[in-house]
């Protein structure tokens, strides 16, 4: 095995203002698709919207290059200064509104980047107090690297993610997912047929917004008939995804399905594909929506089945319902999968250690 390389061959860059994201967007894409690990959750397609649109402080993203200039880390941070307290907080970028949050390292590289980004948050020790790191995979660089000498660290399990792992075949989905909800798929799809003409729809570039309108509005009817908000209320989020969306789609991650019953949408799901070649291929149920009147013929669970059997048929090996243990994602055979948060305090700052370590997103 050749040795590892020493952090002293590493060039690291801040990037401090949306242009400079904007700037290494084509070498950041291409250190993204190198990485069979990276999901779309840490592609410039997903991070650079949330920055313009939701983002709230001061960047502190860092660019790690090698002796020839290469990118071979992105590590995308910023500072966010707590209105209740004035604490100032290092985040990664796509908090709230993403479940799998990472930075960007090619493997040879990921013990030299991370001693490299600690030696610039110590450069930076004046403007920060603590950093907030959740949502982090088990393999996750930020929850893996070893801090500085002296800098305490506190780990938590954060909210685990429902995952449903996917046999080779349609027909072989009776070996993973309970017999019961098998049942009710079938029934489900007969009656509806027998209620108007069943048809599905997948976005492309020129049904992308009518699409996204749908799914707004009926991620709105589905939350607002329990008396809550959900996940798109923010203008701002949703300005977020629909600046997301076209890249999304030309970079072949995005999959918003829509059911159609004679002329009216009735659900829709909004989800994010790995690209062919990641290792363990997964498809990500990011959001749904479905019309509460027609809830007698279960059209989420309609659209979720729709996705299964599409992700089955390209190849996917894993079906994350992502965060939140909801009662609806166990009846598939979804597991419990776990993810983590990590805090880390500079010396010689005391731990805050009333607060709550994990930082929750809006319902779905």
């Amino acid at each position: 095995m050749p040795p590892m390389p020493d952090a002293a061959g590493l060039q690291a860059e801040g990037l401090c203002k949306a242009e400079d994201l904007e700037r290494i967007r084509p070498e950041w894409a291409a250190l993204w698709d190198r990485l069979d690990t990276a999901s779309p959750f840490q592609s410039p397609d997903w991070l650079i919207p949330w920055w313009r649109h939701v983002g709230k402080g001061d960047l502190l993203a860092i660019a790690l290059r090698d002796g020839g200039g290469r990118l071979v880390g992105l590590v995308p941070l910023y500072i966010y200064r707590q209105p209740q307290d004035g604490q100032r907080i290092v985040f990664p970028l796509g908090m709230g509104t993403t479940d799998h949050l990472d930075a960007l390292i090619a493997p040879a590289w990921r013990e030299a980047a991370m001693a490299a980004v600690f030696r610039r948050l110590a450069a930076q020790r004046d403007h920060w107090d603590r950093c907030e790191w959740p949502q982090l995979r088990p393999d996750s660089a930020l929850l893996q690297a070893a801090p500085p000498e002296g800098w305490a660290e506190e780990r938590a399990e954060a909210e685990p993610c429902l995952t449903l792992r996917l046999p080779r075949s349609v027909e072989a989905l009776r070996e993973v997912v309970p017999k019961r909800m098998l049942q009710n798929l079938r029934t489900y799809r007969r009656k509806a047929e027998r209620d108007g003409k069943l048809r599905w729809e997948r976005a492309e570039e020129r049904s992308l917004d009518r699409l996204f309108d749908a799914q707004l509005r009926l991620h709105q009817a589905r939350w607002a008939a329990r008396g809550e908000a959900g996940v798109l209320a923010s203008e701002q989020v949703q300005a977020a995804h629909r600046d997301a969306l076209p890249g999304l789609l030309r970079s072949g991650l995005l999959r918003l399905y829509a059911l159609h019953l004679g002329a009216e949408i009735v659900a829709t799901l909004y989800g994010l594909i790995d690209r062919p070649g990641a290792k363990e291929r997964r498809f990500y149920y990011y959001l749904g929506g479905f019309a509460p009147e027609f809830a007698a013929l279960s059209p989420g669970t309609l659209v979720i089945g729709h996705a299964i059997e599409e992700a089955i048929r390209e190849g996917v090996a894993v079906f994350d319902f992502l965060r939140g243990r909801e009662g609806y994602k166990f009846l598939w055979g979804a597991r419990e999968t776990p993810t983590f948060c990590r805090r880390i305090t500079p010396a010689p700052q005391p731990m805050h250690t009333a607060e709550a370590l994990p930082v929750e997103a809006a319902p779905r």
